[in-house]
């Protein structure tokens, strides 16, 4: 019989246990990097109503005029002369939020008594400037507690009868 030999020229046979250790790393490369966390807890917003945003005791002639109340409790308008007596007064509320994080104050949701209409909101929180805090609301600086007064105009409608006329608008803070 013819004998056969397989010749392979520039090979060299190395077992497979050793050209495994020749080729891959003994161990796999391993790095650790510690990441933070950072976050902030802050307390839960609070408002306290001291006062109610008061207009006083008015003539149900009221038609079309407004009376309009400031944050500093000073009152104007078309319709001054139809008030008969009673307190005048800005809403006053106490909010108390985290010192250190920004306010957004909105007032919307105005429900009017019968006779009237609430609109043009006007706020001032803490040392703040007089701003508009109805629409879009606005930013309030960062303090842990402050008061809150809240100015507003009052529109008669034509349809005031003699009695009771109380309305209500919502207050809402969030942290910004």
């Amino acid at each position: 019989m013819a004998r056969t030999s397989t010749r392979m020229k520039g090979l060299l046979a190395i077992p497979g246990s050793a050209l495994i250790g020749l080729v891959l790393p003994t161990g796999a490369q391993e790095v650790t990097e510690p990441v933070t966390v950072d976050m902030n807890f802050v307390d839960p917003i609070t408002i306290t109503e001291v006062s109610a945003l008061r207009y006083g005791v008015l003539d149900e002639a009221l038609n079309l005029e407004t009376i309009i109340i400031a944050t500093n409790d000073g009152v104007s308008g078309t319709g001054t002369a139809l008030i008969l007596g009673g307190t005048q007064a800005a809403a006053d509320l106490t909010i108390a939020a985290t010192a250190s994080q920004t306010l957004s104050i909105l007032v919307d949701n105005p429900l009017p008594g019968a006779g009237y209409g609430l609109g043009t909101f006007i706020c001032k929180y803490g040392a703040g400037a007089d701003t508009a805090c109805d629409g879009a609301g606005y930013t309030a600086g960062a303090v842990a507690s402050a008061t809150l007064k809240i100015g507003a105009t009052l529109t008669g409608d034509n349809t005031a009868v003699a009695g009771n006329a109380d309305g209500s608008f919502d207050v809402t803070v969030t942290y910004q």
